[in-house]
């Protein structure tokens, strides 16, 4: 079986499409990452003394948009490597350093994206279950706050396949 980054003497690759879904990865992960904070941003209630809520109300919320946002910097350093191994179907940086800095960097970006998921689902269930159905508008910004945490979600799963092609870029 050849490994990922093996071309022919034409420089066609003789595995599978793995330069593309690489890319493909990178770009979903994105997309995901500033849907969730473009929702989250924009998901806002005002009760009936004026007092607006936030997901700045919230340090959970606050821990996920911050790692969204450091996720999405994180993703556009990557894209640009993403794109010269598809387009030239060779790395920019051979170097082994590199290589190794990329697959650890793909995990800590796993696990930051990952917590910062589960720490918003879980503050969301637990607010929700302990504000009942006592206060209407809370449960709607709560329920809006799904969606964000969703895409983040989402954007993990796609950074986990990164890491998948990150780990394969290393020299066995």
């Amino acid at each position: 079986m050849p490994l990922p980054d093996q071309y022919d003497d034409e420089g066609v690759h003789v595995g599978s499409k793995f330069p593309v879904t690489a890319l493909t990865a990178r770009l979903v992960t994105l997309v995901s990452l500033i849907v969730s904070i473009g929702v989250l941003k924009t998901n806002d209630t005002t009760f009936d003394n004026g007092y607006v809520l936030t997901y700045n109300d919230f340090r959970s919320y606050k821990y996920m948009f911050y790692v969204s946002i450091f996720g999405i910097g994180y993703t556009l350093l990557q894209i640009p490597f993403a794109v010269y191994y598809m387009r030239k179907k060779k790395h920019l940086i051979k170097s082994y350093a590199f290589l190794t800095f990329n697959f650890y960097a793909d995990k800590a970006m796993i696990v930051l994206l990952a917590t910062s998921a589960g720490a918003a689902f879980g503050a969301t269930m637990d607010i929700k279950k302990y504000a009942g159905d006592r206060i209407p508008k809370l449960q709607d910004f709560l329920t809006v706050v799904y969606v964000p945490t969703t895409f983040l979600l989402v954007g993990c799963i796609a950074c986990a396949v990164s890491s998948v092609h990150s780990s394969l870029h290393l020299p066995h």
